[in-house]
């Protein structure tokens, strides 16, 4: 099955860079890599241009093997519009994600097709490590799973919309969301669904609502041979204040969208939204403390319509 590997990034040309030698390395040489730049300054064109010379050195070395192609696209800004501009524009029949801060390791195309061979495959993910959080309660996400979230089947969704996180991260599993640095659909499905583009920005948790969406067209494989290495730069660099204005605002859109049938989804939403709230007075995160109040005001003054699903 050809693979589409898509790309999307705004003024990140270094980790970038470091993106497409790992991709080149990987992906099978009728592959192809589509990189949609949603920087204004079109910062990613040079290094698109670095990567083909850098692959054109390994298709000598490798010989009638050859490399993917690499298409550079002037893509819109915002993270759905970009993902959506790739699917649009992909060839494949898979269509992989990745962020533009992720290192993919050796053997995530190939673990990741193999998933597919079973047709009813619509959706697959795998193992994404990030650097530790270092924060109180982030980074040992055990007791988020039975304490807050209720237990539950690993790598499903709650009735309010926020993921149970997998622990037993080497067994492999059918899941309800992939995160947003290593997603993969069958393009034709993809197609279909689509990334929600009333999420502008950020777009916080657009992978969470695609990846649910998509789970509810067919099973979605989680492979834990597929393995990429994310920066977070996004999550790193970016002002507290206004991501966690993003968490109360795009997640409440998102639980409204696709969770709000029952009281316990209500009452489970509110309850751990309390619980984020206490992470960052616990964590002396007060310009985080600061941003969810404004997400909370934001979320009472409006009425934030519901996006077709």
């Amino acid at each position: 099955m050809r693979v589409s590997h898509v790309i999307a990034t705004r003024g990140r040309p270094e980790p970038l860079g470091e993106a497409l030698a790992s991709s080149i390395a990987d992906l099978p040489p009728d592959g192809e890599i589509i990189v949609v730049d949603g920087d204004p300054e079109r910062s990613a064109r040079e290094v698109v241009e670095q990567a083909r010379e850098h692959a054109a050195g390994v298709a000598e070395k490798r010989g009638a093997a050859g490399v993917p192609e690499i298409r550079y696209i002037e893509g819109p800004s915002g993270l759905p519009r970009q993902r959506n501009r790739g699917i649009e524009e992909a060839r494949g029949e898979l269509v992989v994600f990745t962020d533009d801060d992720c290192i993919l390791r050796p053997g995530l195309f190939a673990a990741l097709a193999g998933a597919y061979t079973d047709p009813a495959i619509v959706g697959a993910t795998g193992r994404v490590v990030e650097p530790r959080d270092g924060r109180i309660g982030s980074d040992d996400e055990s007791w988020l799973r039975w304490l807050v979230l209720g237990g539950g089947r690993q790598g499903t969704m709650t009735s309010f919309g926020f993921r149970r996180p997998i622990i037993d991260v080497q067994s492999p599993r059918e899941v309800q969301y992939m995160p947003g640095a290593l997603m993969s659909a069958r393009r034709s499905v993809a197609a279909e669904v689509r990334f929600d583009e009333a999420l502008s920005g950020y777009a916080l948790g657009e992978d969470d609502d695609f990846s649910y969406r998509l789970s509810h067209r067919g099973p979605i494989r989680y492979v834990p041979e597929a393995v990429v290495d994310h920066l977070a730069l996004g999550t790193r660099t970016m002002d507290r204040r206004v991501q966690d204005r993003l968490v109360i605002v795009n997640r409440t859109y998102l639980f409204r969208k696709n969770f709000a049938g029952t009281v316990r989804g209500r009452v489970g939403f509110v309850a751990l939204i309390g619980i984020i709230f206490a992470h960052r007075v616990l964590n002396r995160e007060w310009r985080g403390v600061r941003g969810l109040a404004d997400g909370v005001r934001e979320v009472r003054r409006s009425d934030l319509p519901r996006a077709a699903p």
